[in-house]
């Protein structure tokens, strides 16, 4: 009896170290797995410069990316939060590669642009949204969007889709300087130039102090240049 007494309390005794074992590297798993979900442990490699750092603008609102085990999304701070994107994806980067993404701060607002699809040749919209509350301001279909600069603080755009007005908005200032076009007359050169996208008859971009050069493919089928004046 003493020996079975025996026996059963080291099997036991070996029952409950197993359990506690088992406990152990189960908590231990599971805070191993937990920081590899939050975005401030993910680091940037030397092809991608994306961080998960906080940005911050000028009037203390931010914008930084939050993201778990099943989904990533892009918060705008201010007096409140403001969720602007998500994603069922936990890869921040793999999310930024279509939709909204951010570009640059300026005095009157951000500039975003939301990218129908990831990598070249589809024009993104252009989004502007209110630095205080989040909001968006104005948006840009991709369908009028011409071109833009984010270090020459321009966007290039039709104001509608009669394409007869080109607009010239410079960022830094928020004014708008206009160039008008005939009736048809870019709908014609689409077709006479045999153009995949609208910003495809547009080329050359130079912007100086007092106007904005560019060549534009006409209906005729020649190359112009036009000019925007700032005045």
């Amino acid at each position: 009896n003493k020996v079975k007494e025996t026996v059963g309390k080291h099997f036991m005794t070996k029952k409950f170290a197993l359990i506690v074992s088992l406990i152990f590297l189960i908590t231990l798993n599971t805070l191993a797995q937990e920081p590899s979900c939050g975005c401030n442990k993910k680091k940037a490699t030397r092809e991608n410069k994306y961080k998960c750092d906080t940005t911050l603008f000028s009037n203390g609102a931010k914008l930084y990316w939050q993201r778990n085990c099943d989904s990533t999304w892009l918060t705008f701070e201010n007096k409140e939060k403001l969720i602007l994107k998500s994603c069922e994806k936990i890869d921040v980067y793999e999310c930024q590669r279509t939709g909204l993404d951010f570009l640059k701060e300026y005095p009157n607002y951000l500039l975003f642009q939301y990218k129908w699809i990831s990598g070249c040749c589809t024009p993104p919209d252009i989004i502007l949204i209110d630095k205080e509350t989040g909001n968006e301001i104005k948006r840009i279909n991709n369908d009028q969007f011409v071109w833009g600069d984010v270090h020459e603080n321009y966007v290039l755009f039709f104001s509608d889709t009669t394409y007869t007005h080109l607009i010239y908005l410079n960022n830094e200032t928020d004014k708008a300087y206009d160039l008008h076009f005939d009736n048809k007359q870019v709908k014609k050169s689409v077709i006479k130039n045999n153009v995949l996208q609208l910003n495809d008859l547009f080329n050359n971009f130079i912007v100086s102090r007092n106007n904005f050069k560019f060549d534009y493919k006409t209906s005729e089928g020649v190359v112009k240049n036009l000019k925007i004046e700032f005045n």
